[in-house]
């Protein structure tokens, strides 16, 4: 048996879950840089997307209300005035008619602009902003290059990422999700707010690598650790532990 490998990070609930880790890969779509015809077609082929995306957020705020209520919901009204705001749009104008390229150009450069400027800032809140920006934008470019956000996923399984984008946390398949791990992320992240508001175990900030593929992991929500290749006699003080301290059991799997 392996010997049991232990990472800390911050936990953003209080839970306890055991599973295979699978690493989430977002694809990167392949984007044209010039445009062939007008600008005035890009810049259309923008707006058109933009209102298209609008009208899906629309569609997430009224299921998470259903949800969740109006406080989580409103995450996503926030996403649409952010894809109405003056300068995120006249940036995206400005570059495919200064430069002649695509919409799908013009939109991934104003993405990487404005996610670093919130990056950049001091406030912790103004900076997980930053991951808006880019939920945002990777949804005016599905709409532009016709794809859908498929994250259907084979089998149960903690999902592995750098960061996981609001929107994402809605489509996962929360029948096979047993939890969520970021090498980044923030507690004060609009998906931090999705994953408390849906009792999702998830854990940031652990530095796991994609050597660790397919290992079984125990999340610890309480102490904000992650235990690879544990055992069952680990799982069992853990439960024990936790029993004993009055403290609820959480969402504890048996190890196979």
């Amino acid at each position: 048996m392996e010997e049991v490998q232990v990472f800390t990070g911050k936990a953003i609930m209080d839970q306890i879950v055991a599973g295979r880790l699978c690493f989430y890969r977002r694809p990167a779509p392949k984007i044209q840089m010039y445009t062939r015809g007008d600008w005035r077609h890009e810049v259309n082929r923008f707006r058109q997307a933009q209102q298209s995306a609008i009208l899906e957020l629309n569609t997430l705020y009224h299921r998470a209300l259903n949800q969740v209520g109006e406080g989580v919901a409103s995450i996503f009204l926030i996403h649409g005035m952010l894809l109405e705001d003056q300068d995120y749009m006249e940036t995206i104008r400005t570059i495919i008619q200064g430069q002649s390229t695509t919409a799908e150009y013009a939109v991934q450069m104003a993405e990487i602009s404005f996610s670093a400027a919130f990056s950049a800032m001091e406030s912790p809140y103004m900076q997980a902003r930053a991951v808006d920006i880019r939920d945002i934008s990777q949804r005016v470019l599905r709409a532009l290059m016709g794809g859908r956000q498929e994250l259907l996923m084979d089998e149960s399984a903690i999902l592995v990422a750098d960061e996981y984008l609001p929107s994402e946390v809605m489509d996962f398949d929360q029948r096979r999700l047993l939890g969520l791990i970021t090498r980044k992320g923030s507690l004060d992240s609009h998906t931090a707010m999705l994953v408390r508001a849906y009792h999702i175990p998830a854990i940031v900030e652990v530095d796991l690598s994609p050597r660790q593929e397919g290992r079984l992991a125990l999340m610890d929500g309480y102490a904000g650790r992650v235990y690879v290749d544990p055992d069952p006699e680990l799982l069992n003080q853990l439960r024990e532990l936790y029993q004993a301290n009055g403290r609820p059991k959480g969402y504890i799997l048996s190890v196979k």
